[in-house]
């Protein structure tokens, strides 16, 4: 296994499986960072077949990450491989969508350059960890039992940003419109408050302020209160159809291309190869 850092928008890390044997194996991939394993988002129980490269965009900044490459079961039986450490020396952090890295805004810890999204002074201050208690009177008793469940993480983090660009602003609100989920990278000197390196974010509001845009001006912040949740995984399911399928239903291969047409005139769009993919018996 070998390790590369990939500078680029978001800072990431590259990871190189070589060794695995002719034939199929299954692959969990765990990234070990700030004292936690977790598994890289997309790469649990996978399969692959001799080697494989991934990218893990999920890579912490600044700070040590090791990569373990744990096979379940292939033609050399069950391992483990471990990496050795790597840093990333990014000079900014990073939010974007968790599950989209090429919409990923460059994030500064203080005002910079015109045209930088930096953190407001109230971000990153505060830090809530909740826990579901629940409370039950007791007869006879001047004190109620308490039922708690396991305390949360970070809930109601401030990652408030400003930014002094029209165009830089349109790209942050076009980011917060098309996902409530995202994916935040700070840096370890951004306070001493112990955020992990690599955070996904649940955003119920995000609250844009024109700060002084009705005046000729660019300046915009947006107030954002984030949960700290568990990262996204995406499972598909995909139907597959056989020719023997498709002959039951229709007599000729022209009945078929007329289905095609007919579902795409019905759906909108154009009865291209795609789209009979996506509906194959129209």
């Amino acid at each position: 296994m070998a390790v590369e850092v990939i500078m680029g928008t978001p800072d990431c890390a590259g990871i190189t499986i070589t060794g695995l044997g002719i034939g199929e194996s299954v692959v969990s991939v765990w990234q070990i960072a700030d004292g936690e394993r977790n598994p890289v988002p997309g790469y649990r129980r996978q399969r692959m077949n001799d080697a494989f490269y991934l990218i893990d965009y999920y890579a912490p900044l600044q700070r040590p990450v090791t990569y373990e490459v744990e096979v379940i079961s292939g033609p050399g039986g069950p391992s483990r491989t471990t990496s050795e450490p790597v840093t990333i020396p990014s000079t900014t952090g990073f939010l974007m969508d968790a599950l989209v890295p090429q919409t990923a805004v460059p994030v500064v810890g203080d005002e910079g350059r015109a045209g930088d999204f930096y953190l407001r002074s109230s971000a990153l201050s505060e830090l809530e960890y909740r826990a579901e208690v629940s409370i039950f009177n007791v007869m006879g008793s001047d004190k109620p039992l308490a039922l708690f469940g396991q305390r949360m993480a970070e809930m109601n983090l401030d990652t408030s940003l400003g930014i002094n660009s029209a165009e830089e602003n349109a790209r942050l609100k076009k980011l917060l419109r098309s996902t409530g989920q995202l994916l935040f990278k700070p840096l370890p000197s951004w306070g001493d408050v112990g955020l992990s390196g690599a955070m996904s974010l649940a955003n119920a509001t995000a609250k844009q302020v024109p700060v002084n845009v009705t005046f000729g001006g660019d300046l915009t912040w947006w107030e954002l209160k984030s949960d700290v949740v568990a990262a996204p995984t995406i499972k598909v399911l995909s139907a597959t159809f056989t020719y023997g399928d498709v002959a039951l239903l229709f007599s000729t291969y022209q009945a078929k291309q007329d289905a095609v047409v007919a579902a795409a005139a019905a759906a909108g769009e154009s009865p291209t190869y795609l789209f009979d993919l996506k509906r194959p018996l129209g």
